[in-house]
């Protein structure tokens, strides 16, 4: 497994410790941002690994996965940016 699919497959578990960890409903959505990154990473993996196989998604594939790498950057980006501003903003009730 390459580095990415390990990072994807991190990212997806997010929300699930999320639940877990009992987080409120409100505030989980935001870590399911962070599981869609995820799923964004793997999709960008899985679109590599079939490009060595379907000729008409290798010729695409350059542009997909430098967008599917963007979404998911921005996905956690903001996803983190959101979570540290909003414990930040509450922090009597943690």
């Amino acid at each position: 497994m390459s580095q990415i699919t390990i990072f994807g497959l991190a990212l997806l578990a997010v929300p699930v410790f999320a639940r877990f960890a009992r987080v409120p409903t409100g505030t989980r959505k935001i870590y399911h941002l962070i599981g869609l990154a995820g799923l964004l990473f793997l999709l960008g993996e899985t679109t590599r690994i079939v490009a060595e196989t379907i000729g008409l998604i290798g010729t695409i594939q350059p542009l997909i996965g430098y967008v599917v790498a963007m979404l998911a950057f921005v996905g956690v980006a903001v996803g983190t940016v959101w979570l540290s501003a909003y414990y930040v903003l509450h922090l009597k009730d943690a």
